[in-house]
């Protein structure tokens, strides 16, 4: 019987359930018999859970903090530690990364978007100094992400990127958890309620949605389950199309459970900006697992991706008028709704499901093992 290797995750932004790094990876790695350990900062305090050791250094006050302070203490408790291999999540770590890697020890850099291209649209960053601070990122990043053991990307098209600079890059997508027994028979296809769960913001289409339930009837209702930032919150409740919307904040997990069961359209109205052209977000796999036809954009990824999945239909996020026509022809064709669902729900059973991207991971780690 091997002896079992030592692992840790390093976060210093993300929560410790976190979907991608908790529930699969984390998850995943433990039931594959390496013995794992995850690195937060959420001031929750140290537990064991499902036998990952998590430990916690304190929250941050800000971002400030974060950058400053945190990600060093993430730095300190992983050396701590001792164990045989480091896989960092968060680009605030890439200099302890490097560290890491220059005390003998081997790093994965799992680069959960394309940070590069999300810089150009953060709104908390000077818009005259956007271009030229993700150039210098970029330049950073890829001088420290060739001079490690490996990359986990989620994307295709950042995989394409990124074998370029580390010849040692794996494609781990944030595919589906197959843990949802649906009968596509039994499931309400007559509802006029479209879904939205997930993080709000202009750029991820929260405008465009609304507008587009300007130009529809009473009996249509759109539920987004995530939180708006104050001063958003303001803007968009004085759209028309505002009445006919749910927002009911942040959920648990089994509240968004349920309400993607009592749900007939999925919507992703993002805009062409950033890294939004790449059509594998999460929310995609999960509509299509819960048998919902999906209305998303005709421009980037998304267009070819419909192409071979036939599970939806695409739209121009910034014409509310077709994307509420779209959704009537869907709520008066209740078959057409079931037929995309189910193609849909076929495709996830069959090519886009966590056990497929499982088995990169762990063929990652076997191969970091016997290094």
């Amino acid at each position: 019987m091997r002896q079992k290797i030592r692992i840790a995750h390093l976060t210093s932004a993300h929560k410790r359930y976190d979907v991608r790094i908790y529930v699969k990876e984390c998850v995943s790695l433990y039931k594959n018999g390496y013995d794992v350990s995850l690195i937060v900062a959420d001031g929750l305090g140290d537990e064991i859970i499902d036998g990952i050791k998590i430990f916690d250094v304190g929250a941050s006050k800000n971002r400030k903090e974060r950058f400053l302070v945190t990600s060093r203490k993430v730095y300190q408790k992983a050396l701590q530690l001792k164990c045989d291999i480091y896989h960092f999540h968060d680009p605030e770590l890439m200099f302890y990364g490097l560290k890491l890697k220059k005390k003998g020890f081997k790093i994965i850099y799992d680069i959960h978007e394309d940070l590069k291209e999300q810089i150009k649209i953060k709104e908390w960053l000077p818009i005259f100094f956007r271009k030229t601070i993700s150039t210098i990122f970029s330049s950073i990043e890829n001088y420290i992400a060739k001079r490690l053991d490996a990359l986990i990307v989620p994307q295709p098209y950042m995989f394409k990127n990124y074998i370029k600079i580390n010849n040692n890059t794996v494609l781990v997508e944030n595919f589906v958890i197959l843990n949802i027994d649906i009968d596509l028979e039994e499931k309400n296809y007559s509802n006029k309620t479209c879904f939205h769960p997930g993080a709000l913001s202009k750029d991820r289409g929260l405008i465009n949605m609304i507008n587009a339930f300007s130009y529809l009837d009473h009996d249509n209702s759109l539920v987004l389950a995530g939180n708006i930032p104050e001063n958003l919150l303001t803007e968009v409740t004085s759209i028309s199309g505002w009445d006919k919307t749910e927002y009911k904040g942040l959920l648990k997990f089994n509240e968004v459970q349920e309400l993607y069961s009592k749900t007939s359209i999925g919507l992703i109205l993002y805009n062409n900006v950033g890294q939004y052209y790449l059509s594998y977000a999460i929310k995609l796999f999960e509509y299509m697992l819960h048998g919902i036809p999906v209305i998303m954009p005709n421009f980037g990824e998304w267009i070819e991706f419909n192409k071979e999945n036939d599970c939806g239909i695409n739209v121009n996020p910034l014409n509310p008028r077709e994307v509420s026509e779209k959704i009537n022809f869907l709520n008066n064709n209740e078959e057409e709704k079931r037929r995309l669902g189910k193609n849909g729900r076929n495709a996830v059973l069959q090519k886009y499901n966590w056990k497929i991207a499982e088995t990169r991971l762990i063929n990652l780690y076997n191969i970091l093992e016997k290094k």
